[in-house]
């Protein structure tokens, strides 16, 4: 048994602070006749390979790309004898929509001398240290994508309709087809809401007015709500009730929980994000690259990673459904 006793007492946060350079002079001042050793903060993993794995990506050279659909009538076949005009199918113009991507750009210097000691592995943390900083970009942008998918904080992009990834009331470019909507009415997790949601995207609208049955194939909610769905998959009979009628929803759906997710929000997944059918992109002109950065000084030197991307939506309406949840 130890002969001392330690009482915890929280330090105060070290502001963040030192130059954009990095010299020999600057890291020796941690090393001094006090401290011995010079160690790392241990460093989060930026990880958005489960929000990445809901977009669909493709390259873009342009840094805005116009496109325009093209729409399929909603003609029937008549009855026509042979030897009569044979009536042919009309094809239409949809809407212009813009895809862009945007330029980023980080970078690294340090000193020959520190390069010359590399006393303290700083040199090689280098490109880690880049890398770090781009996931981190791509990671924030992904889980803004559906941080503010509702628009009620404005959005960081419009679908091809002029509308929020999650919306109602949304046109059709088809005239005289009515509007369709992929939003669902605020609501608590429970059997009914996830039955109306299904419900709801087996009515689905196509862009002509024809109906386009679609099914919930996967569910991503908040990390706060895994209880919930959890007891609601769970449960053989009706939750929060004493009756014996039997819980509609129990098994029925596939769920993850979103550690990104900083809204109240649910999102209902209606086929393979990575199939042609999700409209939801990622568009790389450039995918990251270090190269090496030239200054006046022959003896500083420097990385700096590059990037060119962005974020687009066609058509939503094959790919997702959602809306807000009500606070716990």
């Amino acid at each position: 048994m130890a002969l001392f006793t330690s009482t915890a007492s929280a330090q105060s946060a070290v502001a963040h602070s030192g130059s954009d350079i990095r010299t020999q002079a600057d890291w020796s001042q941690y090393i001094n006749t006090y401290y011995d050793d010079l160690v790392d903060e241990l460093a989060g993993e930026i990880d958005a390979s489960q929000l990445a794995g809901l977009f669909r990506e493709e390259s873009q050279s342009e840094d805005v790309h116009v496109r325009k659909t093209k729409v399929r009538g909603h003609s029937v076949a008549g009855i026509n004898e042979d030897g009569s005009a044979i009536p042919f199918l009309s094809w239409g113009q949809g809407w212009e929509h813009s895809h862009y991507v945007y330029p980023y750009r980080i970078g690294v210097k340090h000193t020959r001398h520190l390069e010359e000691l590399e006393n303290y592995g700083e040199i090689s943390q280098e490109g880690m240290e880049l890398k770090d900083s781009v996931s981190r970009t791509v990671y924030y942008a992904l889980a803004d994508a559906f941080n503010r998918c509702l628009g009620t904080a404005g959005a960081p992009f419009l679908c091809y309709d002029g509308m929020y990834l999650l919306d109602s009331a949304r046109p059709n470019p088809v005239v005289g087809a009515p509007t369709w909507s992929n939003l669902e009415s605020t609501s608590d997790i429970d059997e009914d809401a996830l039955f109306q949601a299904q419900l709801n995207a087996q009515n689905t609208l196509a862009h002509n007015g024809d109906r386009m049955p679609l099914s919930i194939k996967k569910i991503y909610i908040p990390d706060d709500y895994d209880k919930e769905m959890w007891t609601l998959r769970s449960t053989a009979g009706t939750v929060g009730t004493a009756m014996n009628d039997a819980n509609w929803a129990r098994g029925r759906f596939e769920y993850e929980t979103v550690a990104e997710f900083t809204s109240n929000i649910i999102i209902y997944t209606l086929g393979d994000p990575k199939s042609d059918s999700n409209g939801l992109q990622i568009k790389w002109a450039v995918r990251p690259e270090v190269k090496d950065v030239n200054f006046e000084d022959p003896d500083v030197i420097g990385k700096r990673i590059r990037l060119r991307w962005g974020l687009a939506c066609d058509d939503p309406r094959a790919m997702f459904r959602g809306g807000a949840l009500n606070s716990l």
